[in-house]
Formats: C-alpha cells, sequence, structure tokens
C-alpha cells in the first residue's frame, strides 16, 4: 500500500568525495497529516519532493517507487548530481550516460 503522499525538504550536501556506500538519511514529512484524535478529512498533498543519495543497487531497487510517483502526477522533474573524485572518463560519461538520455528525449 503506498501513502497518499511523502514529502521532504532537500537538504543540500556539504561534503565532497566519494557517495557513501548507503542512503543519506533523509527525514520525510507530510506537512498536512493529521494530528492524534484529528477526525477531519486529511487535505491532498499537492507537492511531493524526496531526496537521497543512492549507490547503483540502492537506485535501481528505488525505481519503481519513482515510476510509482510518476504514475500518479502524469510527469515527474528529476535532478541529478554525481561527483567522482578522480573525475569522469569522458567517452563513458558520453556513451553510457549523456547519449542514452538523448536517445530518450529526457536532455539535449
Amino acid at each position: 500500500m503506498l501513502p497518499q503522499a511523502i514529502s521532504a525538504e532537500a537538504t543540500p550536501s556539504t561534503t565532497h568525495g566519494p557517495v557513501p556506500s548507503g542512503p543519506k538519511p533523509t527525514e520525510i514529512t507530510s506537512p498536512s497529516a493529521p494530528k492524534p484524535g484529528d477526525t477531519t478529512q486529511t487535505s491532498i498533498e499537492k507537492m511531493v519532493q524526496v531526496s537521497f543519495t543512492a549507490n547503483r543497487d540502492q537506485l535501481f531497487n528505488a525505481w519503481s517507487a519513482i515510476a510509482n510517483l510518476a504514475d500518479m502526477a502524469g510527469s515527474i522533474e528529476v535532478n541529478i548530481r554525481a561527483e567522482a573524485e578522480s573525475g569522469f572518463d569522458r567517452n563513458k560519461l558520453e556513451n553510457g550516460v549523456l547519449e542514452p538520455l538523448r536517445e530518450a528525449n529526457l536532455v539535449k
């Protein structure tokens, strides 16, 4: 069962270096959650924001939940930020990341 909505404030990362292997703890709150004893109908969430840090396996596992949100919203905005201490191989970045995203008409 999916919750009606999950919202969380994005917290910018101030650390530099390799991404930790586990997810970054993120407090998930729902501003319109009913208070204990409140019998009124819960208001409808109109915006959801979730921020997390994930490795490849965690991202793969999260993809179904992200797709569920896209189904509920019609479309979602995806922001990706990655850092590599040693830098990115230009050819691997182009061929393995940017080109497939362009072919899917997701980026220009």
